[in-house]
């Protein structure tokens, strides 16, 4: 949708708890340490019992990020796409390095985050709005 030269963007990831469950007892901290921050990593480790649920929330949210931030050749490292919990509760992300600049040269400030959860799957949303950076007539 286009408002005065920004347009909003929204991308939509879902993730299968089980497959998350799965890489979790396949290859441990290698899998965690090699997609996830030392943050999310200690939220996720907070409650054994649902670590796969969150974990693949985050996973969900990093790829809705990924397809917000139109990644075309090189896709910046999942540890530079951080989703983080507000003291309500509601999530939010954080772009690092790589990500940012991406985040940056779109003309993106701040990525809105909304998690929910299936039986058995994650899903996140992700929304931007991005500066339009040349002007163009739609007919």
């Amino acid at each position: 949708m286009a408002r005065g030269g920004v347009n909003t963007v929204v991308g939509i990831d879902m993730q299968s708890i089980e497959e998350v469950r799965a890489s979790l007892i396949e290859f441990g901290a290698r899998y965690t340490r090699r997609l996830y921050t030392n943050h999310e990593i200690e939220v996720c480790e907070e409650n054994p019992g649902s670590a796969a649920r969150e974990y693949a929330a985050r996973f969900a949210a990093k790829e809705a990020a990924l397809k917000i931030l139109k990644v075309r050749d090189v896709a910046p490292s999942w540890k530079t796409i951080e989703v983080r919990r507000s003291t309500d509760g509601r999530p939010w992300m954080v772009l690092f390095g790589s990500a940012a600049n991406l985040a940056q040269r779109r003309g993106i400030n701040q990525i809105a985050l909304s998690i929910s959860f299936g039986p058995d799957v994650a899903i996140a949303i992700a929304q931007a709005d991005v500066r339009n950076r040349r002007r163009s007539i739609h007919l």
